[in-house]
């Protein structure tokens, strides 16, 4: 994510111990999992857009690739159903793992904000190492940095998480919507202008490079490539940090209401949001299916129709993505409620961290390692997407039935929580 995904382990079950320690699996909301499950395997979805080649460096110079018809539909898909979607649930669960690990240890007598800043610091470390050896597009490395951004509001009530959510999704919506529209109205220079062909062949030139390393350079090759492209991707991604906070802080007031540990209580409610949430967030969301999943620069040579199509997709990107994705939260948890929680699902959301790792890991096997990056399509690197899932849900079963954590969890809270975590599920 991409997206981006395993930092929120901590997003999950009802906690009355009065001891700051990790959740414990008996206490832990299925709910919870699933959703963290369901997030995961979506933002896989999106994230192969960025695993599968270096086609995202075309969005800096608005060109538009050669591709089938299965190949536009397949992006016209992501676009309107995953981007954004899936980046905002994770956010969301992010501020509610939050509010409960707050809750945890004032009930415990221990200093909040130093135990987040302790585990968000350890995630931006992940994040650095994740960028560089497997993905350059991580999201652990952001999440971090905005999860530090959250410690001023940790000791605030839901009523005032709840208005700071809202003013910085709708304030950043609004000023990247204004942006959008200064760069998409402004007079173009043209094609031949001394500029424009040195910016084309300066992304050019990385394009080429990061091909040539994973397709026929040595693993150093690869890791100055991901450098590179992360140094793009994250600064893209810093200056969403308002945005992403305020997405925190709408979790961290439902956390901090108490509704998410009792949902079977809310059932109405959570049908009714489900219901707002997928029958406004459907439509709304259509807008973004031409843009597709890299905004590829499908509506920049279309006049001022496309320029205003354009800054239209840019607003609903912040502020319709977020409400399509508290549909598939509330259907989610609905369907949890009236049929209770798939074992499979449910295992891949406990040990999301390593998973979304694995994932990486995974799909360097199958880019690098056999020599496809830059040789798939979007709609036939869907079955690379199936593939991983398919280990996911059977790993992830397996493993949790022996073992308390996933193993990256395990090490990320024993070093937060500062002692060691017992692993195995029958201690």
């Amino acid at each position: 994510m991409t997206t981006t995904a395993g930092a929120h382990d901590a997003t999950s079950g009802e906690d009355r111990s009065p001891i700051a320690a990790p959740t414990a699996p008996k206490e832990r909301a299925p709910v919870l999992d699933v959703a963290r499950g369901v997030a995961l395997l979506g933002i896989l979805v999106i994230n192969i857009e960025y695993l599968r080649s270096a086609g995202f460096y075309d969005a800096f110079v608005g060109a538009v690739a050669d591709t089938t018809l299965a190949d536009r539909v397949t992006q016209f898909l992501m676009g309107w159903l995953g981007a954004g979607k899936f980046l905002s649930m994770f956010a969301i669960l992010f501020g509610v793992g939050a509010a409960i690990i707050v809750d945890r240890a004032a009930r415990a007598g221990r200093s909040p904000r130093r135990l987040l800043a302790r585990r968000y610091g350890l995630l931006i470390g992940l994040g650095l190492l994740h960028m560089v050896l497997l993905f350059p597009g991580d999201i652990l490395f952001f999440y971090g940095l905005a999860g530090l951004a959250l410690l001023p509001f940790v000791k605030v009530g839901a009523r005032t998480a709840l208005r700071w959510g809202i003013g910085l999704v709708v304030g950043m919506s609004l000023l990247w919507g204004a942006g959008t529209a200064a760069m998409a109205f402004a007079s173009p220079l043209p094609a031949d202008d001394p500029n424009v062909v040195q910016q084309q062949e300066f992304f050019a030139d990385f394009q080429d490079q990061a091909v040539e390393a994973f397709t026929q350079g040595t693993y150093l090759d690869v890791l100055q490539a991901n450098a590179i492209q992360a140094g793009f991707l994250q600064t893209g991604q810093l200056v969403m940090l308002p945005w992403v906070l305020g997405l925190f802080l709408l979790g961290f007031a439902l956390g901090r209401s108490g509704a998410v540990l009792d949902l079977a209580a809310h059932r109405q409610q959570v049908g009714r949001l489900a219901a707002v949430g997928l029958g406004v967030g459907l439509p709304v969301n259509l807008v973004l299916g031409p843009v597709g999943p890299l905004w590829g620069g499908a509506t920049l040579d279309q006049g001022a129709e496309g320029a205003g199509m354009l800054v239209l997709a840019a607003v609903v990107q912040l502020l319709g993505a977020p409400l399509l994705a508290v549909g598939y939260l509330a259907g989610v948890a609905w369907l949890v409620l009236r049929f209770g929680a798939p074992r499979r699902l449910a295992a891949v959301g406990r040990m999301a961290l390593s998973g979304y790792l694995l994932q990486s890991v995974l799909a360097m096997v199958v880019f690098a390692g056999f020599g496809l990056y830059g040789q798939l399509g979007s709609a036939t690197a869907l079955l690379v997407v199936v593939g991983i899932w398919a280990v996911l849900l059977l790993v992830s079963p397996m493993w949790m039935r022996r073992f308390r954590f996933g193993p990256v969890e395990w090490l990320w809270r024993t070093m937060t929580y500062g002692t060691r975590q017992p692993m195995r599920a029958d201690r």
